[in-house]
């Protein structure tokens, strides 16, 4: 048996024309007979992502930086070999750096 709400509240959205045809499509091609159906079906039934913390976007910052300074050093590397002490050194404290990176991110430390 389903129990019936009565739905008292509205909520009043404009579209362009190109929009409401868009729309319209979607109502068809999901085989629903009203908008107002389809709209509170995606709208309630849908899950929002959380947006991630403000940490979490300054550590991607912080990866993409890496990235590109590792960019540089190969072809620096490629253009001008660094002699491999150095290289060894780089790349210890690059692996050292991402294991600390990755025990943050698990919440390990």
């Amino acid at each position: 048996m389903k129990c019936h709400m009565k739905r008292n509240k509205e909520v009043k959205v404009r579209f362009t024309d190109d929009e409401l045809m868009l729309l319209n499509s979607y109502v068809l091609k999901a085989g629903y007979t009203s908008r107002e159906n389809y709209m509170r079906t995606t709208l309630l039934k849908s899950v929002p992502k959380e947006q991630p913390s403000i940490d979490y976007q300054r550590l991607i910052n912080e990866f993409n930086s890496i990235g590109n300074n590792l960019n540089q050093l190969v072809k620096l590397a490629y253009y001008q070999p660094l002699i491999e002490q150095e290289s060894l050194s780089v790349l210890t404290q690059l692996k050292s750096l991402i294991s600390f990176t990755e025990s943050m991110i698990r919440g390990v430390v």
